[in-house]
């Protein structure tokens, strides 16, 4: 085990402690007896001239010792103290680390009250005397990126890169540029500030490459070997980040079931094109014996697709003196201004069915005819139209899928580029440097995919700034004695940081800390810097057999984490006294030999807590959390311990009710088994 660092605790006193049954007179001759440390008791209440003079003299002066503020809601009553330390004396926020006191105050037992603050005191101390502060480094990176896709959002992007001095390379599979007008027409004419937009294309700095096709990505974030399928032959290029918009196809949905292929059963698009016909228009739509009847299906895949649909409506009633009809099973009128949209074509003579399902389509004396179940007249109706139009859905690019492949990225919902988790906010992927916008994560209107090509940007702009980028050092650490090149950690990597030469190498800039490379490391070869397993060995050891039941609690600090610091807050919370929380950068990092070990300890149960499902930051580290839980139930089985006392759950971060549900499940159970 590393050995501890020497520990400098600053305890905020004041009424609030006594109050709460906290002698913090005794307190702080306790936390004075800890092996290696020093105390100042101070009064977050005294000038700030004062409290900078007193631990002015109390710090040691040029060396980093960590430093433990330990106070009850600190960033509130004490947070004098912490301004002084941080402003004023500019200690590093990596060695400070602050410690509420709120756990200890939920006990009717002064004593049981100080018992716990001491815990917590001795458990923050174990902990972060064997951390080291990661401080940040400049790596050179390229100022070359790689813009995927044809729509007018990549374009922006593009255009927007070259600007700021980038060398872009414009790539798309497609062999000159398409893009669709979202809730367009087909037809419609590109405005004045799309057509300077194509044009802009031509700068100097943006090198386009059409008929490409992505074959390999090798390589991180800052510093991406790309090779692409030209038509010249394969290409190879050196870029730093990559956005991807490719651009989305209409697609006929026939739901109908039926002679789809019928003169009479149109696609939305033909009929925007006869619509730009007035002669065409006229001949078709002119009535002979009776009002022509038209039938739009769907229009309700999207808001894009339901304004579009709208549109055409308008058209067809404004010129025409036609009967039209909307079939819609979820009319998608979330989008700005389109409750007011379909109220406007209701009051112009749209009629519209909201059916549970499509109707079905059939052929009756050379005229098509729908079916349907009519929930307001509860009976089986039959309509003969002259024309029936079917939606055009918005699809993902073609070739998606692949792409998502080729860049190790987890794939959306219904082929989009953004894997569909609550932790990945617009544009981010779960690689740094791998940026969507616009199309390339789903229908949306122009505006909106321009903000999200401008915030891809950004974050390309942020990263690579000006050819150096700033990262943390030495946040994963490979021990290339241990490492045997298994490429465990290559595999698993949810980030796509970690590469090799006859070692694994973890890329600095794309690596977010999960440390689900460390925890599947066969060989124990990956530490994460303040996450290690010396660490969580410490923590044990501070286990009081004077706190029962001792329940050591692993939880994910996105998610877990903050359910718990947020049942701290609530009235009346009151954790078992021998509750240990212990703070992971991920589930996924999660050992099984920590699940072992915490009973060797004289653990009486162990809690498991991480995000729910699609939520995890690492994508999969909840699912790694799980097996390993089922893993460590089967050896303590055999080891004759009770698995019930192992326990896996999920939760939210704004979830402290189920928090504290799952910490009194698990204390029930305990009293349980002893009373068996």
């Amino acid at each position: 085990m590393t050995i501890a660092q020497p520990l400098e605790i600053i305890l905020a006193h004041g009424p609030e402690l006594t109050a709460g049954g906290l002698d913090y007179y005794q307190l702080g001759l306790w936390a004075a007896g800890l092996p290696n440390s020093r105390i100042l008791s101070l009064n977050p209440q005294l000038p700030a001239t004062e409290l900078e003079a007193r631990l002015r003299a109390f710090l040691h002066h040029g060396l980093e010792h960590p430093i433990l503020m330990v106070a009850l809601d600190p960033y509130r009553r004490s947070q004098s103290i912490i301004r002084v330390l941080l402003d004023r004396l500019g200690v590093n926020p990596e060695v400070l680390t602050v410690l509420d006191l709120q756990e200890a105050m939920g006990y009717q037992d002064p004593r049981s009250c100080n018992l716990k603050a001491h815990h917590l005191i001795r458990l923050a101390g174990s902990i972060i005397t064997r951390a080291n502060p990661i401080t940040s480094q400049e790596l050179s990176v390229s100022t070359r990126v790689l813009v995927w896709g044809d729509s007018f959002a990549a374009m922006k992007a593009a255009a927007d890169l070259a600007r700021l001095g980038y060398q872009v390379i414009h790539a798309m599979p497609h062999p000159f540029l398409k893009p669709l007008i979202p809730c367009g027409k087909s037809t419609q004419v590109p405005t004045e500030d799309l057509e300077d937009l194509v044009r802009q294309m031509e700068h100097p700095a943006i090198q386009p490459l059409t008929e490409a096709h992505l074959v390999q990505v090798e390589g991180s974030a800052g510093n991406f070997r790309v090779r692409l399928q030209t038509p010249e032959g394969l290409r190879e290029e050196a870029v730093g980040a990559m956005i991807l918009a490719p651009e989305m196809r209409l697609e006929t949905s026939v739901p109908l079931g039926g002679p789809a292929s019928h003169p009479r059963v149109i696609s939305h698009t033909r009929l925007e094109a006869i619509l730009a016909s007035p002669e065409e228009a006229d001949r078709l739509f002119a009535p002979v014996d009776a009002r022509v009847r038209v039938a739009l299906q769907g229009g309700d895949s999207n808001p894009l697709a339901l304004r579009r649909a709208l549109g055409t409506a308008a058209q067809l009633l404004t010129w025409y003196d036609l009967q039209v009809f909307m079939f819609v099973r979820d009319a998608k009128v979330g989008a700005p201004d389109m409750e007011a949209i379909l109220e406007e074509s209701l009051a112009s003579g749209l009629i519209v069915f909201k059916l549970p399902q499509f109707p079905s389509l059939s052929i009756k004396d050379d005229l098509p005819r729908l079916t349907f179940f009519d929930p307001v007249m509860h009976g089986e109706e039959t309509m003969t139209c002259d024309f029936v139009v079917l939606d055009e859905a918005h699809q993902p690019a073609p070739d998606n899928d692949a792409v998502s492949e080729i860049l190790g990225l987890f794939p959306g919902p219904g082929g989009f580029l953004q894997g569909d988790n609550v932790r990945n906010l617009p544009v981010i992927t779960n690689r740094r440097g791998v940026y969507v916008a616009g199309p390339g994560r789903g229908a949306m209107d122009l505006d909106q995919a321009f903000f999200e090509a401008d915030a891809a940007v950004s974050e390309v702009h942020q990263l690579l700034g000006q050819g150096l980028a700033r990262a943390p050092k030495g946040r994963a650490v490979v021990d290339r004695g241990r490492c045997v090149l298994c490429l465990t950690c290559h595999r698993l990597c949810p980030h796509g940081a970690v590469s090799w030469d006859n070692r694994a190498i973890i890329n600095e800039l794309a690596c977010q800390g999960c440390g689900v490379c460390a925890s599947q490391c066969p060989n124990d070869a990956i530490q994460i810097r303040n996450f290690t397993d010396d660490q969580v060995v410490a923590a044990f050891e501070t286990l009081d057999p004077r706190l029962t039941p001792k329940i050591i609690a692993f939880m994910c600090k996105n998610s877990a984490w903050e359910a718990y610091q947020a049942a701290l807050k609530m009235p009346d919370t009151s954790l078992p006294l021998g509750f240990t929380p212990l703070r992971m950068p991920c589930a996924g990092k999660i050992d099984i030999d920590y699940l072992l070990k915490a009973f060797t300890h004289g653990a009486d149960a162990v809690l498991v807590l991480a995000c729910h499902p699609d939520n995890c930051k690492s994508q999969q580290g909840n699912l790694h959390a799980q097996w390993r839980v089922d893993r460590a139930r089967e050896l303590l089985a055999d080891a004759g311990v009770d698995p019930q006392r192992l326990v896996f759950k999920t939760l939210a971060a704004n979830s402290p009710q189920d928090f504290l549900a799952a910490v009194s499940s698990l204390t029930e159970l305990l009293g349980v088994l002893k009373a068996a």
